[in-house]
C-alpha cells in the first residue's frame, strides 16, 4: 500500500516528465474509459455548474473544463483499479487532454486523484504542503471547486442506474436536489458523503432526497 509520501513522489515523477498531450479520442482509446459512466458524470456535472453557479462562482468558460475532467476522472481505473486516483493523476500529468489550455492542464490532473478518497481541512492542508501547494493559488482554489463539483456527479451516478437530479429547492443557506431513478437513494446518500469537499469550500448545504418509488 503507497503512503502519502509515496503518492507525492509519484506525482512530482509524473510532472518531470515532458508531457505529450493527448487528444480525448485517443485518451479513451489507451486507457478503456468507461464510457458510459463518464458520460453521465459529464452531464451530471454541467447540470450541477448550472444549478449552483450563485455558489460555486465559476466563470461558463470553466464548463469545458468541468466537463473534460468529468471525463477524464477515471481514466487510471484500467491501470490500477484501487488506486486509480493516484494512477488517473500520473497519467494526465504525461497526457493532458489536448482540448483543455496548457494553464488548465493540472486542475484536470489533481481532479482525478480527488475525486475518489475523503476530502477534510486536514487532507486539503497536506496537499498545499506538498506538489498540489506548487500552483498558483488561483489554480489551487479552481481545483478544488472543480473537483467538489465532480465528487457529486460521480455519486450520482454510483449505482450505475441512470439516476438523474430533479426538483432543486433554494432555501436561505441550503439547497434540496431531488434525486430521481431507480438507484435514487443509494446515488442520493452516495452524494451526501462525497459532498464533503463543497461542504469545506462553501456555507450553503446541500440536501439530497431520493423522490419515493411509486
Amino acid at each position: 500500500m503507497s503512503s502519502d509520501n509515496e503518492s507525492s513522489e509519484a506525482g512530482q515523477s509524473a510532472e518531470r516528465v515532458f508531457p505529450e498531450p493527448l487528444s480525448l479520442k485517443d485518451l479513451y482509446h489507451i486507457y478503456g474509459i468507461e464510457r458510459s459512466h463518464a458520460d453521465n458524470v459529464a452531464r451530471n456535472a454541467l447540470e450541477l455548474f448550472d444549478i449552483l453557479n450563485s455558489i460555486h462562482g465559476l466563470d461558463s468558460e470553466m464548463r469545458n473544463l468541468v466537463e473534460t475532467a468529468a471525463l477524464t476522472h477515471d481514466i487510471g481505473v484500467a491501470v490500477d483499479f484501487e488506486n486509480h486516483h493516484k494512477a488517473g493523476r500520473n497519467i494526465l500529468f504525461i497526457h493532458p487532454p489536448l482540448e483543455v489550455p496548457e494553464r488548465f492542464r493540472p486542475v484536470v490532473a489533481w481532479t482525478a486523484f480527488l475525486h475518489k478518497k475523503s476530502v477534510d481541512k486536514e487532507k486539503v492542508k497536506k496537499l498545499k504542503g506538498k506538489d498540489f501547494g506548487k500552483m498558483p493559488e488561483d489554480l489551487q482554489e479552481l481545483t478544488l471547486k472543480v473537483a467538489a463539483l465532480i465528487r457529486l456527479a460521480d455519486a450520482l451516478d454510483y449505482s450505475r442506474m441512470e439516476s438523474r437530479l430533479g426538483k432543486v429547492t433554494f432555501g436561505k443557506r441550503s439547497i434540496r436536489l431531488e434525486i430521481e431513478g431507480q438507484g435514487a437513494g443509494i446515488d442520493a446518500e452516495r452524494m451526501a458523503k462525497k459532498g464533503d469537499l463543497w461542504h469545506l469550500l462553501y456555507n450553503t448545504r446541500l440536501e439530497f432526497r431520493p423522490v419515493p418509488k411509486k
